[in-house]
């Protein structure tokens, strides 16, 4: 260890660290008062520092005193704050005691207040839904005033008030509700009659013929509100039935002899010479007006526009008055189609008088036929759009009645007159004069009934007694024409007059009795088969030889009955031949009459195969060894199918 002291110093110093900051620190504050570094200033610099920390000292406690005075003024003025203070707390303390009563009687005013104020709201509530205003009172009940639409708002607000007071009844509150009720009572009263008294004005201006006016608002809104009452509203309703119905009964009348405004368009009845034109332009006018008062109609009472076929087809009213209907609660649309019964009921005796009129003087089938299809697609048409029980609809259904019955009474001369004279047939066994007029007139007919917008379904149930009625007496003609005929030419005679009309019946409502025909063909030409079977069994020989093959007894062999000897047999059979190579020519020659070559095709056919059938029974009976001949190969020139070969290529 070096016990040198300079050395250890100077170690000291060396290891020490000039970045320490305290040591900066005191190098610093050094600086400011230690400026010459000399060996006497380092000597007493202990001393200087000394002295320096003692000035120091005393410089902090001069401004330390300073501070002090400065806090003992600060506590002064805070002491004489807090007495300030206490003095106002004592004297906020006096003046609380003394206005507690007064602020609890202001806190009681005001909760009073504000109960008032809730009653007062209350009340004003009340008396805004159970009482009307002075102006509400003047529009429902002065006559000076006009019905506008602030009528019905006031209107209203009474309807509301009167239904409210029924909750009134179930509460402590009934005295109120009843007296409020009687003065409701009173103002409703006279408002309905004043809206009555309107309407009834009104309707007295709803009298243009073609029910296409304007409605007004004002007018469907009176009319929704006279629903209301019961008798009101059957009253208007009386009143508007007696308007519309002289104004549409006018219309129709000068629609059938003035015309319309300035002579356009011209007169119905300017055309009475076309019975078809007159009386389709009087249908169509009233079918128009139907369509015309309808709109008008639910346009007056506020109703939707419905479906015809969904909803009116369906309709099948009462026969009531509107107030029937009125007092039955029914629906606005039995409403609008009792109103349009009673509207138009008026042109139903016109109507009818001037088409039986036409009818009596009418002797044309096909004219009258027209006629009573054009009536009869009008009357559906009205009809679901009035209902079936409507006084039109059912005059309409009369006269399609009476129209029919005047067209099978024409039908009825006319065959008549071919029962009394009927045609004979001619050479030609074909259709005579008489029924291809007839039928020609029967095409007319159908051709009429097709374009009639009739349904399929109802076209084949209504059209059938007119096939009837049209094709049967012909037959009847026919039948008795061909009386002295022999059975085949009658039969041919038949096909082809069958035929002939089957051949007309290309609709399909007439298919039923195309069948029919079809039946009573087919009947017929099984007569031409059998008739003609026979004579194809004579010209070959072998209608003996079938005879007696279906004539013996079981146990005789055939080749011992009488004829019917291998020699016999074979000579028969040996001039088939000769026959086989002319017999189509025969059938053709036979057959060259039937109009229809399909059923002379099937007739030929027919009989070939009978024929065949025949000649192979025979060849089976000739090959049967219990027939007992020998060699029948060669007895049989041809066998059965050889025979058949020869028919058909032939």
């Amino acid at each position: 260890m070096n016990a040198n002291p300079l050395n250890a110093k100077l170690t000291k110093l060396l290891s020490s660290s000039l970045d320490d900051p305290k040591l900066r620190t005191s190098l610093a504050a050094l600086s400011e008062f230690y400026s010459v570094n000399a060996v006497h200033s380092r000597h007493n610099l202990r001393g200087d520092i000394e002295r320096r920390g003692t000035e120091v000292n005393y410089e902090f406690l001069r401004e330390l005193e300073k501070v002090n005075l400065q806090f003992l003024d600060l506590e002064a003025e805070m002491n004489e704050m807090n007495s300030l203070c206490q003095e106002m707390q004592d004297r906020l303390d006096m003046a609380n005691d003394k206005t507690v009563t007064l602020l609890e009687q202001t806190d009681a005013l005001r909760e009073q207040s504000k109960i008032c104020l809730v009653r007062q709201t209350i009340m004003e509530a009340f008396l805004d839904r159970f009482t009307l205003s002075e102006s509400e009172i003047t529009i429902l009940c002065s006559t000076a005033m006009e019905v506008t639409p602030a009528f019905f708002d006031a209107l209203e607000h009474l309807e509301n008030i009167h239904a409210d007071c029924n909750a009134l009844l179930i509460t402590e509150h009934q005295r109120a509700g009843l007296e409020i009720m009687d003065s409701m009572r009173t103002y409703r009263s006279i408002s309905y009659d004043k809206l009555f008294r309107w309407m009834q004005s009104e309707c007295s201006t709803m009298s243009r013929p073609d029910g296409m006016m304007e409605v007004r608002e004002v007018t469907k809104k009176a009319m929704q509100a006279l629903k209301q009452d019961d008798q009101f509203f059957r009253s208007i309703l009386e009143e508007l039935v007696h308007v519309r119905r002289n104004a549409i009964l006018r219309a129709f009348i000068d629609a059938l002899t003035r015309g319309g405004p300035g002579g356009t368009p011209r007169p119905i009845e300017l055309h009475a010479h076309d019975p078809l034109r007159y009386i389709g332009d009087m249908l169509a006018w009233l079918h128009q007006t139907v369509a015309n008062e309808r709109e008008f109609l639910e346009s007056l009472l506020g109703t939707e526009r419905r479906s015809r076929d969904r909803g009116q087809a369906q309709v099948k009213l009462p026969k009531a008055s509107p107030l029937r209907l009125v007092e039955s609660n029914v629906s606005d649309v039995e409403i609008i189609n009792s109103l349009l019964d009673k509207n138009l009921e008026g042109t139903s005796r016109p109507l009818k008088s001037r088409v039986e009129q036409v009818l009596v003087s009418q002797g044309n089938a096909i004219i009258t036929f027209k006629i009573s299809n054009l009536i009869k697609f009008y009357s559906s048409t009205i009809e679901r759009a009035v209902g079936s029980d409507a006084s039109l609809s059912k005059t309409l259904y009369e006269i399609s009645e009476s129209s029919m019955q005047v067209f099978f009474d024409a039908i009825g001369r006319q065959s008549a007159d071919l029962l009394r004279r009927p045609d004979t047939p001619g050479a030609d066994l074909g259709p005579p004069p008489a029924m291809k007029e007839t039928v020609s007139q029967l095409k007319e007919i159908m051709a009429s009934f097709d374009t009639s917008f009739v349904q399929i379904d109802e076209g084949n149930q209504d059209f059938a007694p007119i096939l009837s009625a049209v094709i049967d007496p012909l037959f009847q003609m026919c039948e008795i024409g061909a009386a002295n005929l022999s059975a085949f030419n009658r039969a041919i005679y038949m096909i082809n007059c069958l035929y002939y009309v089957q051949s007309a019946l290309v609709y399909p409502f007439a298919k039923q009795k195309v069948e029919e025909l079809e039946k009573q063909i087919q009947q017929y030409v099984e007569v031409v088969v059998d008739e003609q079977h026979i004579v194809l069994l004579k010209q070959s020989g072998i209608a003996p030889l079938i005879q007696a093959m279906e004539t013996k007894d079981g146990t005789t062999p055939l080749s011992s009955v009488p004829n019917m000897e291998a020699t016999s047999v074979s000579t028969v059979l040996s001039r088939l031949d000769h026959f086989l190579g002319s017999v189509n020519l025969d059938l053709n020659s036979w057959l060259s009459k039937i109009v229809s070559s399909r059923l002379a095709k099937t007739i030929s056919t027919q009989n070939v195969k009978m024929f065949v059938d025949a000649y192979r029974q025979l060849c089976d009976a000739i090959e049967d060894p219990k027939n007992k001949y020998e060699f029948p190969a060669t007895i049989l020139v041809r066998t059965a199918d050889e025979v058949e070969m020869l028919l058909v290529e032939d």
